[in-house]
């Protein structure tokens, strides 16, 4: 058995990102650029108005105020959209509607706030400085310089970025492909209604939704009996089509735990088994060609703790992002912790809160590794260190938050 420090520089060490592809940019979202992006153009493309108000020289409001306003000739309006034909003289100004073109002459805006309209006279009431509420061309960026980085990754705003300056593709790693074989004598299809001695297929819906989280493709989901062949089959077809190979159940040493020799029969390289942890400590990772393979502890809380800290750092590694791992932050216990003493880092489900000053955790329920319920009100992992016996209410903790967390 290893430690858990141990099981994630293996997975760093035998993960590796994906090959780039280049896909249209409306589906790009969350994968992580391969290449810088330059821009093709200035941004803004011309000089507007950064609000409602009126075009003017500067110079013609110079020591103006309440008391002694501007007085100037109002020569029209440009709205957002238009085009800015005439050249402002001295002693004149245009109504101008943010996002208009600022009209040639003219070096800044003042705000309507700050005018009073008298017929076809503007009477400004403040000094208005030069480049006052003008956006001016190219001040966001130039044609040219680097857009987006290679290594970032793409959201909502990167999309209405790139499309304000018309990129229409981008040059991203690819979604890996997986696939999931779910292992059990006593599992059924979710919408089967139970007998005795079966149970619903749990974990076969909380990783699909889990990897939804991810730019992924999912490309099978396969039940099967606990039987060599069964298993075989399933795993050899899932090792020929997907990067990613997740199995779960029968990586243990009970009598009808299989999935160790399939994979060892099928040529999966097993680089570990078993990890000093609880829940999943029964995990194994291997990898056959450019295969990644995970088998998973059956229990659905084990396969859960094992799929946010191995499984899902993994696929991130694969899309060439960053952050790996769950996030980390300092918290303090909230009610006593006990846990045996077993030499094992302990991953217990729990809720976290901050106070405004410090962030408290409190389990989220109670632990078994077959409970979900625990799971469904948890937006944390507390880990609790393999040394660790007893934490007092108060005792600093390292806690893992769950990607659906929002503090």
């Amino acid at each position: 058995m290893i430690s858990v420090e141990e099981a994630k520089r293996l997975i760093l060490e035998n993960t590796h990102v994906l090959d780039p592809v280049e896909v249209n940019l409306e589906e790009s979202l969350g994968l992580v650029l391969a290449e810088d992006i330059t821009s093709p153009l200035d941004l803004p493309a011309f000089t507007n108005s950064a609000m409602d108000g009126y075009a003017l020289r500067s110079y013609d409001t110079e020591g103006a105020h309440e008391g002694f306003p501007a007085f100037l000739r109002i020569m029209g309006i440009i709205k957002a959209g238009d085009t800015a034909n005439y050249e402002l003289k001295n002693g004149e100004a245009i109504k101008v509607m943010t996002g208009a073109p600022v009209p040639p002459g003219a070096d800044a805006v003042v705000m309507v706030e700050h005018t009073e309209v008298q017929e076809e006279t503007l009477v400004v009431k403040k000094e208005i400085k030069p480049g006052e509420n003008i956006r001016y061309k190219g001040e966001e960026i130039r044609r040219g310089d680097v857009a987006l980085l290679k290594g970032t990754v793409i959201t909502p705003a990167s999309i209405g970025f790139l499309t304000e300056l018309n990129v229409k593709r981008v040059r991203v790693y690819r979604k890996p492909k997986i696939s999931l074989v779910v292992t059990g004598e006593e599992l059924l299809a979710p919408d089967e209604e139970p007998k005795p001695g079966k149970i619903r297929d749990t974990n076969s819906v909380t990783l699909k939704f889990a990897l939804s989280r991810e730019p992924t493709e999912v490309i099978s989901v396969d039940r099967v009996r606990d039987r060599k062949s069964a298993i075989e089959e399933k795993v050899e077809r899932a090792l020929r089509e997907s990067d990613v190979v997740v199995v779960t159940g029968g990586v243990s040493t009970g009598d009808y735990d299989y999935v160790r020799e399939v994979l060892e029969s099928l040529g999966v390289r097993s680089i570990f088994w078993k990890v000093l942890q609880k829940p999943g400590g029964p995990l194994f990772f291997g990898r056959k060609d450019l295969t990644t393979v995970f088998g998973l502890p059956g229990n659905p809380a084990s396969t859960l703790v094992c799929f946010y800290e191995y499984v899902l750092p993994s696929i991130r590694i694969m899309l060439g992002k960053n952050n790996k791992f769950p996030v980390e932050v300092d918290a303090l216990v909230s009610e006593e912790i006990r846990k045996k003493a077993d030499n094992k880092t302990h991953f217990l489900r729990g809720y976290i809160q901050g106070d405004g000053k410090h962030l408290h955790v409190k389990l989220a329920g109670p632990q078994g590794s077959h409970m979900l319920r625990s799971f469904a009100l948890s937006n944390c992992l507390i880990v609790v260190p393999p040394d660790v016996t007893y934490l007092a209410p108060g005792s600093p903790v390292k806690v893992h938050l769950l990607p659906e967390v929002f503090l």
